[in-house]
């Protein structure tokens, strides 16, 4: 697997595992991964914004935030649900898929005060609530430096890469979270990248999670 390089300040990372794996259900390995990549962003002076799409209670948003929201660039984190518990499916996401509709139910409340738990700025915060259909085309988002897609389901996935793929900055990342577990999300992808000739290794972070930079 293609775990990524310890960082540099151990201490600090533990720290924030500790805080948000009770607000998510993305494992230890997965927390890694985004808290090294949103480091590098920093390291490598990687310009633009953060965007999760698929954000629960905020736990992993958390871990990028408490980094972005200090950054010396001008970033602003972009946090998108519905905050109404999972869409409905479509025959692309399986039947197993069916039993989760309105489930995992999230709270903004939950994110903001688990936000100010780890530190973050949420004057560089924006909680974007509603279903994704109708939020993305209300922003506008020139340049991303982490696009974190955590949507499970296969319409989710598709209009998550759709609406702000090509807003990706190069050198910039994209984390997909259920690529190896939901096979919507992994058609998605698949269709993704087919369509647009793209050619990047996925990294795998653990048996579901994948992520890859664009050069």
């Amino acid at each position: 697997m293609a775990l990524l390089k310890r960082p540099r300040s151990r201490h600090l990372e533990k720290h924030l595992t500790k805080l948000v794996l009770q607000q998510t259900l993305v494992g230890p390995e997965r927390v890694h991964n985004l808290y090294v990549l949103a480091q590098r962003l920093e390291d490598e002076r990687i310009p633009g914004d953060i965007v999760e799409c698929g954000v629960y209670n905020g736990g992993t948003a958390a871990v990028l935030a408490s980094i972005a929201t200090h950054s010396k660039l001008p970033r602003t984190v972009w946090l998108f649900d519905s905050f109404y518990g999972m869409p409905q499916t479509t025959m692309n996401d399986g039947e197993h898929a069916r039993e989760y509709v309105g489930k995992v139910l999230g709270s903004t409340e939950q994110v903001k005060h688990l936000l100010l738990k780890v530190g973050a700025d949420l004057e560089r915060v924006r909680i974007v609530q509603g279903i994704f259909q109708d939020t993305f085309p209300t922003v506008q988002i020139p340049q991303i430096a982490l696009l974190n897609v955590d949507a499970d389901w296969y319409e989710s996935v598709k209009l998550s890469l759709e609406k702000f793929y090509s807003s990706v900055v190069q050198r910039g990342f994209i984390s997909i979270d259920d690529y190896g577990h939901w096979p919507g999300c992994r058609k998605a992808v698949d269709e993704f990248f087919q369509e647009r000739g793209l050619t990047y290794p996925l990294q795998e972070v653990d048996y579901t999670a994948r992520w890859f930079q664009k050069l």
